[in-house]
């Protein structure tokens, strides 16, 4: 994966990047050294590193891999830093070759769709480790058909948040106060909910199609 050490400083920018994508794709266990890492449901260890090349026009790249103790590495994923600036004459890096480091053409850096993009990866693959055509789900019980119909309205009618006094409102006369927040913590803790503000993970979407009475 990785070539390059980046300077502490580099590093302390990537944390913050790291800490915004954390928010919202669970299982984020933090920096060991070089590397920040998430640690998924079946076993999965996600890594990633940030890597650059040593040459006039500088690219920094976030690499990411993801194995587990089976099968090892079985995807990986690479978001050049170059793919999301808006001119291609002068795309964004890290500047830290003297002085202290800082992000170089900032203004012209998409870093929003940088982070959106590695959410989705991540959550493509707790969806993958769920999906029953490729690896049974024995972790997650059968949803019923109240708790798809609490994800679809969380999903259609929240923004995919998964308020309880929302969600109480539109179901109280099926679900006690008590029952929806036990359920809610339960999802947590499985990763298919993100931790507060809880949102419903692609993991939590597939298991309602896939389960739906």
């Amino acid at each position: 994966m990785r070539q390059n050490n980046p300077s502490y400083q580099a590093l302390a920018l990537m944390d913050r990047l790291m800490e915004t994508i954390s928010d919202r794709a669970p299982g984020y266990q933090g920096r060991i050294g070089a590397c920040w890492y998430w640690r998924l449901s079946g076993g999965v260890l996600v890594t990633f590193a940030l890597d650059y090349s040593v040459t006039e026009q500088r690219w920094d790249v976030l690499e990411a891999e993801a194995t587990t103790p089976r099968t090892g590495l079985f995807n990986a994923a690479r978001f050049p830093f170059a793919a999301y600036g808006t001119l291609v004459s002068s795309p964004p890096f890290i500047h830290d070759m003297e002085g202290e480091a800082e992000w170089a053409n900032r203004l012209y850096f998409q870093m929003g769709h940088l982070i959106e993009d590695a959410i989705a990866w991540l959550s493509m693959l707790q969806a993958a480790i769920i999906d029953p055509q490729i690896h049974a789900p024995a972790a997650f019980p059968q949803l019923n058909a109240l708790e798809c119909e609490l994800v679809r309205h969380a999903l259609d009618a929240l923004n995919g948040r998964f308020e309880l006094k929302a969600l109480h409102t539109a179901f109280g006369d099926r679900i006690s106060q008590r029952e929806l927040a036990r359920l809610a913590q339960r999802w947590e803790d499985a990763h298919l909910l993100t931790e507060a503000p809880r949102r419903v993970t692609v993991a939590l979407r597939a298991l309602t199609e896939a389960y739906a009475p």
